[in-house]
């Protein structure tokens, strides 16, 4: 009866030692995960995609947790992510800002194009 455990017992030890075999992160990677996240903040991701933001600073500090235990491919996972919704959230924000200045736009040339109606019809010689 225990026959079978004990077979069993190698696999699941290199099994386990398999899950965490992956390389740990390249500090290069938590650098360029840190700048895309103040590349966000910068384009005004605080106020543009909070929510997003959130997630990529959250998504970082799981990498950090999971590299400290010894997880590196969990820390892997989650740096992959972080940098995912920094991306995201900086996208969103510069999105929503052409947006604004496209809408901007289009009123003025609707205020100009209004205008010019005006003097086009002032000009008219009247028909008397």
């Amino acid at each position: 009866m225990n026959r079978p455990l004990v077979a069993l017992l190698p696999a699941l030890l290199l099994a386990a030692g398999c899950a965490s075999s992956a390389p740990p992160v390249p500090p290069a990677q938590v650098t360029e995960t840190e700048a895309a996240i103040r590349s966000a903040e910068n384009a005004g991701a605080s106020s543009g995609a909070p929510e997003l933001l959130d997630r990529s600073r959250k998504a970082l500090a799981a990498a950090r947790q999971a590299s400290s235990r010894g997880d590196n491919e969990e820390a892997a996972r989650q740096i992959t992510e972080a940098k995912a919704f920094a991306a995201a959230a900086e996208a969103r924000t510069k999105a929503e800002k052409v947006k604004r200045q496209a809408d901007e736009a289009r009123r003025q040339a609707d205020e100009l194009e209004s205008k010019t109606k005006q003097l086009q019809e002032r000009a008219r010689p009247s028909n008397q």
